[in-house]
């Protein structure tokens, strides 16, 4: 459902937003979207399909009152990791990624990577094979 989702929510919400005179969709990746965790295929390659989905999105309706904003985060503290015996590595705290989440919104940016989501957009772009190969250590 990561992408999925996404899409079905976007079909569901599109003809409300773009009746409204501004409105905002935010869709949710991940740092996984850019450097795939080998460990998380699919939850790595979902990501990406929700990047290159809202990417196109964001594309389609430049001409519309509808602003497409992609929210990337990082590995969060949050109860999806109740099942580990820790936080996950580098993990960032709730309410430090809600306050970044929110500075991101208010700036207006139609792409907003918090935390490590930031490096991992980066490598994406700059060093995608050394981004891998830190990833997966």
């Amino acid at each position: 459902m990561n992408f999925k989702g996404v899409i079905y929510v976007a079909n569901a919400m599109l003809p409300l937003l773009k009746a409204q005179p501004r409105s905002r969709m935010v869709n949710v990746g991940s740092g996984l979207g850019y450097v795939p965790l080998a460990a998380a295929p699919i939850y790595s390659a979902t990501k990406a399909a929700v990047h290159s989905f809202t990417v196109s999105l964001r594309r389609q309706l430049r001409d519309s009152p509808v602003q497409i904003v992609e929210l990337i985060p990082p590995a969060v503290v949050t109860d999806l990791h109740r099942h580990l015996d820790h936080d996950p590595p580098r993990a960032m705290k709730l309410d430090d990624f809600v306050d970044a989440a929110m500075a991101g919104l208010d700036s207006g940016r139609d792409e907003i990577a918090v935390g490590l989501a930031k490096v991992l957009q980066l490598f994406s772009r700059a060093a995608p094979s050394l981004g891998t190969r830190v990833v997966n250590q």
